[in-house]
């Protein structure tokens, strides 16, 4: 190694020089003169060379983020570059030998630029035609990659194109820093960062990342064979591939073991055994992105979106390339509310009860979020997500908003009652008020939207199977278990359309897609739309996550907490990343949330769901069926104290109009109709059962019995003790805004 700096740089130069005059070039932009390396021109020349930048940038190399369900286990991982980084201790001795033997025998000896390397290689590979040496130091190489490394980081097209151009004024810049860098570090540390650089093909870098792929062991346990194997790659991954072109690997690995016994780094025994030796390089790829989620793929999709799309991860990047780009490069662990038991409950449930497969093409999706938390626990559906087995292709998220990567949601038909009944409850009325269950046909102008009469004329309407319609009147608790459209009407009639959409937004409710519906010409919302009287009976799309995390807020007293995917972020050294924590607030008053709880209580014991049945072990839930007109869309939205989860089933047909779900096989079985209670009331139970095995049965508060109220029965009760007959019925959707019905099964 050179005495000083100045005799260091004379003597790079002077070989540079050297070469130039032999090839005959200009090297970085200026006329190198035809002199010695201490003559007036070199001078000058090594002046120049002198002035050119020397302070290398190194940023952290780049390694894939990990994405882990609450319990630790890996979801996914996302990389552009497969790298894990090591320190020199947990790299065998045999691959650090390998390395600097083929790429750079005199690398202990230069300091940065090995003037005679660089003669030597012109010419052993001008001359010869040969291609075993190259012209570069390992600190050369480790200032190329740096680079490029850099430059994609930054995502710079140019910076990537300076880097690998094939002209002496890179090289003399790498020359300049490589000589600097020998200053700045020890050899140990240069060959390091070499070895953790490095590209090995396709997407691995790195010498711990190749050892796993191709010989799926780390970099510490690495055999002398394999050794020189992956050193072979290092000038040309793809040629020397020892899966793909296993010949010429081990030519090429073969001639690393030469150079190592030249070298004396082995012995001729050893040369000799080494060299006989089968390559036994297999691929053992790390998988890459959601797709390799199995039947949590679409939870991983909606934690991607959601790091990159909201601000509120600014910690891993300003924008939303920013953050991408994080994703895949910043080495982050992110660790989910993804509960593994309940996730395995839901595929089980949608997956068995309609087969992906299936002909019918009935899709279902189910969401479970945790009250109190917000906590996304549970998303699946009946698709699969990579393409690679049945019911494939389906890469649209049914459980989430079209701006996470979903659809634009589904009508809810009476699973949005309950915000109905929550309006009720609020202005002050009772579970036991008597309402008008016949009348099924008012005017517009009989409604009223923040003080205002509707604009518009009549809307007609029915009960599925018109049941209702030859008596006086019903309780709301009635009403609201046996689903009946006229008795909600007629609640809806009574209050402010105004306060039935704004005690929903408190609960998160919103559109899946921006609308038009009740807007100014030429504006969009996702707003709840409040100029239809329909409202009450579902009309709208929300999706399935929405409704989750809304009637999740009924089973925690109150308390709305915005969903939430991720737990935390852990960065590269295990600090953590700041990341948006639990967000709460009071949407109701307790005794509110009590009543509401209560008032959906007999769905499952004599209502709409009874043929489902409570969940065993006496433990108590209550919820909400759904059907919209021609059974298109299907719910069920129920909760326990613990647990909320919101099922839908539908046939959606993303190339026009969804269809009906009646009069089809569905899994085996003919359904002349399908309604909540068929498929997605079953659903959710198979879900909740073994979700909340093993858990303490919680009960739901008592309202006050002002809430509660008492029910005297009208003169003629009519039909209010009968259960809505099992069929379709509509409701004229007056002015086209949709008519929706909730039949009983």
């Amino acid at each position: 190694m050179s005495s000083g700096p100045e005799r260091n740089v004379l003597g790079l130069f002077g070989a540079f020089v050297a070469c130039s005059v032999v090839m005959g070039l200009l090297g970085a932009g200026l006329m190198l003169p035809v002199v010695g390396a201490s003559g007036v021109g070199a001078k000058k020349s090594v002046d120049v060379f002198a002035k050119l930048p020397s302070n290398l940038e190194q940023p952290p190399l780049s390694q894939g983020s990990t994405v882990l369900d609450k319990k630790g286990k890996v979801l996914a991982s996302f990389y552009e570059e497969n790298r894990e980084v090591v320190p020199l201790s947990k790299i065998s001795p045999n691959m650090q030998n390998a390395v600097v033997a083929i790429e750079d025998a005199r690398f202990y000896e230069h300091g940065g630029f090995d003037s005679k390397g660089l003669v030597r290689a012109f010419v052993t590979n001008k001359v010869n035609g040969a291609t075993e040496q190259g012209a570069s130091t390992l600190t050369q190489q480790y200032v190329k990659n740096v680079l490029v490394e850099t430059a994609y980081v930054n995502n710079d097209k140019q910076g990537i194109e300076d880097a690998r151009a094939q002209n002496y004024g890179r090289k003399l810049k790498e020359i300049r820093y490589a000589v600097a860098l020998e200053k700045q570090l020890t050899k140990p540390e240069i060959l390091e960062r070499y070895l953790n650089i490095i590209w090995f093909g396709g997407k691995i870098y790195g010498v711990e990342a190749a050892a796993h792929f191709y010989y799926d062991t780390t970099a510490a346990k690495l055999t002398l064979q394999q050794a020189a194997m992956l050193a072979g790659m290092i000038q040309a991954p793809a040629q020397w591939d020892p899966v793909d072109h296993q010949d010429d690997a081990a030519q090429r690995r073969n001639i690393v073991l030469r150079r190592m016994l030249d070298l004396k780094m082995i012995d001729q025994a050893t040369y000799e055994t080494t060299r006989e030796q089968s390559l036994g390089a297999k691929e053992h790829p790390v998988p890459n992105g959601c797709a390799n989620a199995g039947y949590s793929a679409y939870f991983c999709d909606y934690v991607k979106r959601t790091i990159e799309q909201n601000d509120a991860f600014k910690a891993l990047g300003a924008t939303q390339d920013d953050r991408a780009n994080a994703l895949l490069r910043g080495g982050y662990t992110i660790k989910t509310t993804l509960d593994p038991k309940v996730q395995k409950a839901a595929w089980n449930s949608v997956s068995r009860t309609i087969k992906p497969s299936d002909k019918s093409k009935v899709r279902t999706a189910a969401v479970t979020v945790e009250p109190g938390t917000g906590n996304i626990i549970a998303m699946a559906q009946n698709t699969t997500y990579n393409g690679k087995g049945p019911g494939t292709g389906v890469f649209l998220n049914y459980s989430v908003d079209r701006k996470d990567g979903g659809s634009a949601g589904f009508q809810t038909g009476s699973t949005f009652k309950p915000y109905t009944l929550l309006a009720w409850l609020k202005a002050g009325h009772t579970l036991n008020d008597t309402v008008d269950a016949s009348t099924g046909t008012r005017s517009f102008s009989s409604f009223k939207a923040c003080g205002k009469p509707l604009v518009g004329g009549s809307y007609t309407y029915s009960n599925a199977g018109d049941s209702g319609s030859k008596g006086g009147g019903m309780s709301v608790w009635n009403a609201t278990a046996n689903s009946v459209n006229k008795a909600y009407v007629s609640m809806e009639q009574k209050l402010d359309i105004c306060d039935i959409a704004k005690g929903a937004e408190a609960l998160g409710v919103h559109q899946a897609i921006p609308t038009g519906d009740c807007q100014p010409k030429g504006e969009t919302s996702e707003d709840i739309p409040t100029c239809y009287p329909s409202l009450t009976l579902g009309v709208i799309n929300i999706s399935p996550l929405t409704q989750a995390t809304a009637y999740a807020a009924f089973a925690a007293e109150g308390e709305y907490c915005k969903a939430r995917a991720v737990a935390s972020i852990e960065d590269r050294d295990g600090n953590d990343v700041s990341v948006p924590g639990k967000s709460c607030k009071q949407a109701m008053d307790k005794d509110v949330a009590d009543g509401m709880a209560l008032g959906l209580s007999r769905v499952l014991t004599n209502g709409t769901a009874a043929r489902v049945g409570p969940l065993p072990g006496g433990r108590p839930a209550s919820g909400k069926t759904g059907t919209t007109n021609n059974s298109i869309a299907t719910w069920f939205v129920g909760f326990t104290p613990q647990l909320a989860t919101a099922v839908w089933v539908g046939r959606p047909n993303h190339d026009g109009e969804p269809t009906s779900l009646n009069g089809r096989t569905i899994n085996g079985t003919y359904y002349g109709s399908v309604y909540g209670a068929t498929l997605a009331a079953p659903i959710w139970k198979k879900i909740m059962e073994p979700a909340l095995k093993g858990k303490k049965v919680e009960k739901f508060d008592q309202p006050p019995s002002s809430m509660i109220g008492h029910y005297t029965p009208p003169k003629q009760e009519g039909d209010d003790k009968k259960k809505t007959n099992d069929g379709p019925g509509n409701n004229g959707n007056g002015n086209g805004a949709g008519g929706i019905v909730d039949p009983n099964r």
